[in-house]
C-alpha cells in the first residue's frame, strides 16, 4: 500500500555502479539538466573554496573589542595582527553581521618577542596552549595536538592567509540554509566558514537561489536535523550556468540591493534591540521580537507587554512611546522586507532563466522542494 501511495518509477540507469539516484524519473531528469555542460564552481570562479582558521584554543585568541582596545592601548603595534574574525554563526544572507570579535593572528613564524603585550595575555593559557610532543606517553594531555608549531602561534598553518584578506563570497560549514554572503571587509573566519576568493555578484545569486539549494539538497551529505555538509571539494563541482548579459546585469543589480537592504536591516535590529533594553528593561528578547517585521502594531506592543510581565506592566505613556517607535522604525524596515521579497523573486526567476528551466520544471522544483527553501513557492 506504501509503494503504491508514495512510490516512484525509476529508470534502470538510475541504479548504476556509482550512487544510486533515488529520485522520480521528472526529478532526476531536472537534476540532469541544471548540471548538464556547466561550468564548475572551480572554473566559473577560478579558485577552490579555502578552509577558515582552526586555532585550537579559541578562548586564547578570540577576543572582543574591550579587550583589543586594552591590548592596543598597551601597545599599539598589536593593531597588526589583530584582525576582525567571522564565527559560523555570524555568517548571513546576502550580508554577514559581524559580532566584534577579533582574532589574535599569531600565524606561523611570528615574532611573539615584538609584541610584549599579546605575548603576556597569551602566556595565560600557556599550559592549554603547549603542542603535544612526539614523546608524550600519558593520556591526558593538557595543551593542544601534536605539531610543529610553538606554543603561541595558531595550530594549523594558514599559508593561504593573504587570500582571506580579499573582496570573497563567505558561506557556513553546516547549512541549514542557503546563507551565502559578499565580504569585503577582509574578515578572516573560524573553521566553521568556508570562502570563495571572488566577488562575482551573479555566482553569489546562483548560490543562494531556490534553484542550487534544490540541486544542493540532492547532492551535499545530511547531517543530523538535515543539516547540509557543503564541504569544499564538492562544492567546487557545482554546476554554474553561463547567464546571458542582459541576465547578469539584472542579477548584479539586484543583489547589490539586497545586500544594502540586509545591512539596513541588520543595523536597525541592533538599534531596536537596545532601544527595548534600555527604554523597557528587556535584555532577552522573544523570537518575536527578533523578526519585529513581522508583527504589527497590536501584536508589537503585546509581545512587549508579555516579556515585562505582571512586575513591570506598561504604562499609558509606555504603549504610546512603544506605537510612535514601531512608526519610526519598523513601518520602513517592514517595506524594506517587502522590497526583499520582491528582489529575492526576481532573482530566483533570473537564475532559472539562466539554467533554461521551462514553466513546467519550474513547477516541479517547487512541487518538490526540500525544507528551508530561501523564497516562499510563487
Amino acid at each position: 500500500m506504501q509503494i503504491e501511495k508514495e512510490g516512484a518509477e525509476l529508470d534502470i540507469s538510475q541504479l548504476s555502479a556509482e550512487s544510486w539516484r533515488l529520485e522520480p524519473k521528472a526529478v532526476d531528469s531536472l537534476l540532469s539538466k541544471i548540471r548538464a555542460w556547466r561550468r564548475t564552481l572551480k572554473e566559473v570562479a577560478g579558485v577552490t573554496p579555502l578552509y577558515g582558521i582552526k586555532t585550537g584554543l579559541n578562548e586564547a585568541f578570540l577576543i572582543d573589542s574591550t579587550k583589543r582596545a586594552e591590548l592596543i592601548a598597551a601597545e599599539p603595534g598589536c593593531s597588526e595582527i589583530i584582525r576582525p574574525y567571522l564565527r559560523g554563526q555570524d555568517v548571513g544572507r546576502w550580508q554577514s553581521e559581524w559580532a566584534e570579535t577579533w582574532i589574535i593572528f599569531a600565524r606561523r613564524g611570528i615574532d611573539i618577542d615584538a609584541y610584549p603585550a599579546l605575548k603576556a595575555h597569551l602566556t595565560g593559557f600557556r599550559e592549554q596552549l603547549e603542542p603535544k610532543p612526539d614523546d608524550w606517553t600519558g593520556s591526558n594531555w593538557p595543551g593542544r595536538k601534536g605539531g610543529s608549531y610553538r606554543w603561541f602561534e595558531i595550530q594549523d598553518p594558514i599559508d593561504y592567509w593573504r587570500e582571506l584578506e580579499k573582496p570573497k563570497i563567505v558561506y557556513q560549514e553546516i547549512q541549514y540554509h542557503p546563507s551565502y554572503a559578499l565580504d569585503t571587509r577582509g574578515y578572516l573566519g573560524n573553521n566553521k566558514t568556508f570562502f570563495i576568493t571572488t566577488q562575482d555578484l551573479y555566482l553569489l545569486a546562483v548560490l543562494n537561489s531556490p534553484l542550487m539549494w534544490w540541486h544542493n539538497w540532492r547532492y551535499l551529505p545530511h547531517m543530523k536535523d538535515e543539516a547540509l555538509s557543503p564541504a569544499g571539494f564538492l562544492m567546487e563541482d557545482l554546476p554554474i550556468a553561463e547567464p546571458t548579459a542582459s541576465i547578469r546585469e539584472a542579477a548584479e543589480t539586484a543583489v547589490r540591493r539586497l545586500i544594502e537592504i540586509t545591512s539596513r536591516q541588520q543595523q536597525t535590529q541592533r538599534t531596536l534591540l537596545d532601544w527595548l533594553r534600555v527604554e523597557y528593561a528587556i535584555e532577552k528578547p522573544s523570537n518575536k521580537l527578533l523578526a519585529a517585521t513581522d508583527l504589527d502594531s497590536d501584536t508589537w506592543v503585546a509581545e512587549v507587554k508579555r516579556i515585562r510581565g505582571k512586575k513591570l506592566p506598561l504604562t499609558a505613556a509606555g504603549v504610546q512611546g512603544l506605537r510612535a517607535e514601531y512608526t519610526r522604525t519598523i513601518d520602513p524596515a517592514r517595506a524594506l522586507a517587502a522590497e526583499t521579497l520582491t528582489l529575492e523573486r526576481t532573482l530566483s526567476d533570473l537564475v532559472n532563466q539562466a539554467y533554461a528551466l521551462t514553466p513546467a520544471e519550474i513547477a516541479l522544483m517547487w512541487q518538490t522542494a526540500p525544507p528551508r527553501m530561501p523564497i516562499h513557492c510563487p
